[in-house]
């Protein structure tokens, strides 16, 4: 449901050419992540075991709904508080299609069970906080705290790479589960 809004949000900032438009553009996005809680908590009652996407990397359970509820209220309280104000630097359309690419990156990380997922759900939702934190374009302060952001984001998905192919040439594979069984083995084997 998010990813259906966030290309919706996508293709109208691509039409249109107004800078004005970002009061709507938040309002549609608070509505849109207010029909996701709505959706999601029917989901809640629907769905009483685990739903696999992607053979078993992305896993969908009442914990992981709870979860993306407790996120898209944040997310409608950060844009609340945030973009309503009539500060020229607050006027930027892209805002709340930055912020549904952090939610999105945010509930893949939640609900992915393979490592390859777990970073590239690392890094969508670092895009999008990259970009919040430089929103501030006038500030020496957001702009060298945005680029050691970036910086320090760069190294530690240099070290997630480096951790996640060691794991890999050791154990084989890069599921959560497979990882899990293989160290089970080396252990009742090692004893």
């Amino acid at each position: 449901m998010v990813l259906t809004y966030l290309i919706t949000n996508i293709i109208t900032n691509a039409v249109n050419t107004g800078r004005d438009m970002s009061i709507l553009y938040n309002k549609l996005t608070i509505s849109s992540l207010i029909l996701s809680i709505l959706e999601t908590f029917v989901m809640i009652f629907i769905i009483n075991d685990d739903i696999g996407l992607h053979g078993g990397h992305i896993s969908i359970t009442n914990i992981t709904q709870i979860f993306y509820i407790f996120i898209y209220i944040i997310c409608i309280l950060i844009l609340q508080l945030t973009s309503f104000y009539n500060k020229e630097h607050l006027k930027i359309t892209e805002y709340s299609l930055i912020i549904l690419f952090a939610i999105t990156g945010a509930i893949f990380l939640i609900s992915t069970s393979d490592f390859v997922s777990i970073f590239l759900s690392i890094e969508l939702q670092s895009y999008g906080l990259y970009l919040l934190s430089s929103i501030y374009k006038d500030s020496e302060s957001s702009t060298v705290g945005s680029i050691l952001y970036f910086l320090i984001g760069s190294m530690s998905s240099c070290v997630l790479l480096l951790g996640i192919s060691l794991c890999y040439r050791n154990g084989g594979a890069t599921s959560l589960e497979n990882l899990y069984i293989i160290t089970s083995l080396m252990d009742i084997i090692g004893e």
